[in-house]
């Protein structure tokens, strides 16, 4: 495990339905008693497997790179109900979208991740018009089939990892923030401008998803072999 620089985020893929990555026994074994609480609030075992594989996978993560076992980590949140390690200067973020997982992990205070998946099904005309600035809503519109789905997705994701890097979540409404592009990836945040965030587009290779992390300082992304 290579030490991870000052300006650099570590995008760590996995899946949340299988023991590639960690396997759920282990998982298990690791979470505290709040993730228990949790996980048993799930209807469905699949959702509560989920749950607990992802919280395993995200304390494998901080051990590979804080050095501590998995199981020794209490978790604090900030006022925004972020989540972060007392007295550990990494901070992170996980996603999911169904089985697709990815976790951001960087000495960056302000770090965000989204991750969809592309045959998600949703109502991108609505959700684009409700969602999204006048600028995204004609370039999607402009798009057709394939190409439609994948400029709704990445824009979506752009716009979630922004609010995720400072906690906001949908506290910062997705219509504030503006995103511009480079080709079909995004690009750039241009507003809001305080705090001013940074995007990267991210390729995980083998997977149909749109990948996007944000930060509030300028960043290089690392991508993890699955």
């Amino acid at each position: 495990m290579f030490p991870l620089a000052h300006d650099e985020i570590e995008v760590v893929p996995f899946l949340l339905d299988s023991d590639e990555g960690v396997s759920l026994v282990e998982a298990e074994k690791w979470i505290d008693g709040e993730e228990r609480e949790r996980a048993a609030a799930f209807k469905f075992p699949v959702h509560r497997d989920r749950f607990v594989r992802g919280r395993g996978m995200l304390r494998l993560v901080l051990s590979q790179h804080i050095g501590d076992d998995p199981d020794s980590f209490h978790f604090s949140y900030g006022e925004k109900g972020k989540p972060f390690v007392p007295g550990s200067d990494m901070h992170f973020n996980l996603s999911h979208s169904e089985e697709y997982a990815a976790i951001a992990i960087s000495r960056l205070p302000s770090v965000g991740i989204d991750i969809e998946r592309f045959d998600r099904k949703v109502d991108i005309p609505g959700l684009s018009r409700r969602c999204f600035r006048p600028k995204e809503v004609e370039r999607i519109e402009a798009a057709e089939g394939a190409r439609q789905v994948r400029a709704f997705f990445w824009t979506w994701t752009a716009k979630e990892a922004r609010m995720k890097a400072t906690g906001e979540g949908f506290g910062l409404e997705p219509q504030k923030i503006e995103i511009e592009f480079a080709d079909e990836l995004p690009d750039n945040c241009l507003h809001p401008v305080d705090p001013k965030a940074y995007l990267n587009a991210v390729d995980i290779p083998g997977w149909d998803v749109a990948c996007t992390v944000a930060a509030t300082s300028p960043f290089r992304v690392r991508v993890r072999e699955r």
